[in-house]
């Protein structure tokens, strides 16, 4: 407890009852001039220390700010002692800092207190790395920092984004409450069902030896479950499990907000999303947006863009010059064409050849580069200049023909320094996905944005998708998610066609939200897990349980799952979910502080949970 002395007198302060100089809480951030000349007792880290000969300072932290302590005179031995990250108690006198001393970023920097009582509380190893603020830039690396995370966490920047994240779900759980939804739980510990796109996590049973709980990739059956109970309205801040293939923005546990109703449609829940995101936006950011988020077809994004989740905050349509590449006689694009290939292409406004260009030679050839990871055979670029279209080196225009380039030029209604980027290949959708993650790549680089945040929703997801690998049909999103009627005729002849009540919602490029209309009757969930390839035995074990709960009357409900941590990090200016999570894993999904995942003894595996594991 933080004590301010004074004279005892009953008060009130931040919704704590006390008596002045007793039980009055106060912290390293919450002192100003307005208390100089008072008795103030604190606890905290120190931070900073330095000597000055005859006066010690230190800067004293704790979670809400930090405080310039003063040692002199027969305290100045005692603190001498002192070292960094110590846990002390000290009393003293507020007084006012001198002019030039004054740290104008610090909200207690006005004033220091003079230490006249001292006690360690706690001593302390030296950190392993200084607890700067970042703009220092000498920050250790982030697996230091994981390791560490609990010292890590005392740093301002952590701290802010740690409150952060607080305030958001307090945000987020007002809204839902005011709407009348419950906050409800669902089980960690469930049935392993049939899941896309990733693995389960499995937890053996002591009990019943030789079976096994899954940890919930998301919390899906269980909130329709709540609905055909009648809880009409869900929420639930929930935690999801996914043994997926690490990536920048994912973790293998993860927080989503969960939602569901009934009796609604997909208009009311994007609404409801759009309300949400401007209360939000509002509350957190102090920043207004209008409600009406564009909405775009799941077959336009991908035919214009190269991607389900595209950023509009740059225009950058794909277009298609396959005939174009046919007339002309640039022979690589020909021997394509002619094979029944596709050649698309794609402008920026970079000012191509000016001193602020971000897209030069160099950038282009690292494109070249880029494009052949992503599968393709390679890139052809140009440029805009004196009203003609150009390229380096000048015989790949010349192969074009002034006519070719001429339509090209019009299609794109290229301006001075724009730059055109050509991809050829045999697969159109192998091209789209690549120019699509190209066009986010350059996008970014560029950084000309008209706008600071754009949400987008995309609609109408095809039902069902193949499986690159194996070419069986897998849902695009869930194997839940209810069709559009009038593509119902598709179902089992073409299933490709078959469009489902999905929706998305895309912030700046990213998905943080995913949601669809569900099955409400057991024959079309079975029918729709029958098409992934699933037969009757293995439907009726593994999701029996939900085809049975929905042959008891089942509401017209849906509902949507937003990606908490992403979110966070959006509202952030990051890219770094693990900034924002308390402790995450790393890039390897492993845990550098506790050593996790570990190896655990065959004897312990076979004596506690009945497996036995040849290695």
């Amino acid at each position: 407890m933080h004590e301010r002395r004074e004279s005892p007198r009953r008060l009130r302060v931040g919704g704590c009852h006390g008596v002045l100089g007793v039980t009055m809480e106060v912290n390293c951030g919450s002192l100003s001039e307005k208390d100089v000349g008072k008795n103030i007792s604190i606890y905290g880290w120190c931070r900073y220390i330095r000597d000055h000969g005859g006066k010690l300072f230190i800067d004293l932290a704790d979670r809400h700010g930090t405080l310039q302590l003063v040692f002199e005179g027969a305290l100045l031995k005692q603190a001498e002692s002192i070292s960094k990250e110590y846990v002390v108690f000290v009393s003293g006198i507020i007084k006012l800092r001198e002019q030039e001393t004054i740290d104008q970023e610090n909200p207690s920097g006005k004033i220091e207190l003079f230490v006249n009582k001292l006690e360690v509380i706690s001593t302390s190893k030296v950190p392993p790395f200084e607890l700067i603020d970042e703009k220092k830039k000498f920050l250790a690396n982030e697996e230091l920092r994981l390791k560490y995370r609990y010292l890590d966490l005392r740093r301002k920047e952590m701290i802010q984004r740690i409150e952060f994240r607080d305030k958001l779900t307090k945000s987020i759980r007002k809204f839902f409450w005011e709407k009348e939804f419950l906050e409800l739980e669902t089980p960690t510990l469930i049935k392993d069902t049939y899941e896309t796109g990733s693995r389960t996590f499995l937890v053996p049973s002591r009990t019943n030896q030789d079976k096994f709980y899954a940890l919930p990739q998301s919390p899906q059956t269980y909130k329709q479950l709540c609905m055909i109970a009648g809880l009409d309205r869900y929420f639930q801040v929930a935690r999801c499990y996914r043994d997926e293939d690490p990536r920048e923005d994912r973790q293998p546990e993860f927080t989503q907000i969960d939602v569901e109703v009934s009796f609604k449609d997909e208009k009311y829940i994007q609404s409801l999303i759009e309300e949400l995101m401007q209360r939000v936006f509002k509350e957190l950011l102090k920043k207004e947006i209008k409600q009406g988020f564009k909405h775009m077809l799941y077959k336009d994004a991908i035919k214009n863009y190269g991607s389900d989740k595209p950023d509009l905050r740059f225009e950058s349509k794909i277009l298609d010059i396959t005939q174009e590449a046919k007339e002309s006689n640039y022979n690589m694009l020909k021997r394509i064409t002619e094979s029944g290939g596709f050649v698309k292409a794609i402008s920026f406004q970079a000012m191509f050849g000016s001193e602020s260009s971000k897209l030069d030679k160099n950038y282009m050839l690292k494109l070249i580069e880029i494009a052949k990871e992503l599968g393709l055979g390679g890139m052809t670029w140009l440029f805009v200049s004196n009203k003609k279209l150009c390229s380096e080196p000048s015989s790949i225009i010349n192969s074009f023909g002034e006519d070719t380039a001429n339509k090209i030029l019009s299609k794109f209604l290229a301006k001075e320094g724009d730059v055109i980027l050509v991809f050829a290949d045999a697969s159109e959708k192998l091209l789209l996905n690549a120019i699509g993650k190209i066009r986010k790549i350059v996008g970014d680089r560029i950084g000309k944005y008209s706008e600071e945040y754009s949400f987008l929703w995309i609609d109408e997801f095809p039902m069902f998708e193949k499986d690159e690998v194996t070419g069986k049909l897998k849902p695009a999103h869930n194997p839940f998610s209810a069709p559009k009627q009038d593509t119902l005729v598709y179902m089992e002849k073409e299933p490709e066609k078959v469009v489902a009540r999905q929706y998305d919602l895309v912030l700046n490029g990213v998905e943080i939200a995913s949601g669809s209309i569900r099955i409400r009757d057991p024959e079309s969930q079975r029918k729709s897990l029958s098409m992934m390839g699933m037969n009757d035995k293995t439907i009726d074990e593994t999701f029996g349980f939900l085809l049975e709960a929905l042959s008891y009357g089942t509401p017209i409900h849906g509902g949507i799952a937003l990606g908490f941590d992403r979110l966070v990090a959006i509202l952030s200016n990051s890219e770094n979910i693990r900034e924002f999570i308390l402790f995450p894993k790393n890039k390897k999904y492993e845990s550098p502080l506790d050593g996790s995942p570990t190896t655990i003894n065959k004897k312990r595996l076979k004596d506690d949970f009945g497996i036995s594991i040849d290695r």
